[in-house]
């Protein structure tokens, strides 16, 4: 994580309380909660996950993967906070997935939101065959992952995938998590306008990593942040797939 994005997970911390987090989660899991198996709840790339924070007081096992120690001790200051939270049954792991090994248990759910864009589509179809081997019949997986109409994708760019690797598609995903061994039981096309508080924390953002670059012209900054905000939109593809 570069100094930019830290700035950027600090700020999500101290502005964004677990409740507003919560209120703003699209949570489709819910949907098939009375279906979960017995098992391990397991969220990879987890930052300060909403979803987690939605299942605070399960007895079920927490698992919170991610490779930068502050998201996880983000989150963990987030659960501690709640008077509801289940503490014992919840662990936060420092791995680099899919580089290290997932935790060997019985899992009724698995999370991948916002991470799979960071992998190349031949990285995620192997990706596919990992969950596959670690999850068991009736697991089921959350995906959320930038579509090909995200607002940062332009193809004709040569650079158009140096930081988010691949834009995707349904189909994509159902390469990734492949019909033979997955079930697809639940998709949504989402496409939406930053919402005020969003907009106000990506200005605040900005404004502090701008400063941090040293610009100081007032007329260079807004430019900078005019051109940033401008056409921002958040298009995402969210899947849920029940392995077989």
């Amino acid at each position: 994580m570069d100094d930019s994005m830290k700035l950027y997970w600090e700020l999500v911390f101290k502005r964004q309380t677990n409740n507003e987090l919560l209120r703003e989660l699209n949570n489709p899991i819910r949907h098939y909660e009375k279906e979960m198996i017995d098992g391990a709840i397991l969220d990879i790339g987890c930052g300060q996950s909403p979803f987690l924070l939605d299942f605070l007081s399960t007895d079920r096992e927490i698992i919170a993967i991610d490779n930068e120690q502050i998201q996880l001790d983000f989150l963990k200051k987030r659960v501690e906070s709640e008077k509801l939270a289940t503490l014992k049954n919840w662990s936060y792991l420092n791995l680099n997935f899919p580089k290290d090994d997932l935790p060997d248990l019985t899992y009724s759910l698995i999370i991948f939101s916002n991470l799979l864009h960071f992998f190349t589509l031949k990285e995620c179809v192997e990706i596919g065959k990992i969950i596959a081997n670690k999850s068991t019949k009736g697991t089921l997986i959350y995906v959320g992952v930038h579509s090909v109409k995200f607002y940062a994708n332009n193809p004709s760019k040569s650079n158009n995938n140096d930081y988010f690797k691949h834009y995707f598609t349904i189909r994509d995903l159902d390469k990734v998590f492949a019909g033979h061994m997955f079930e697809r039981i639940y998709y949504a096309d989402v496409d939406k306008s930053d919402s005020r508080s969003e907009r106000d924390l990506a200005e605040e953002w900005l404004d502090k990593d701008i400063e941090a670059d040293g610009i100081t012209d007032p007329s260079q900054r807004d430019s900078m942040k005019k051109n940033y905000l401008k056409n921002k939109r958040q298009s995402d593809v969210i899947a849920v797939y029940r392995k077989k």
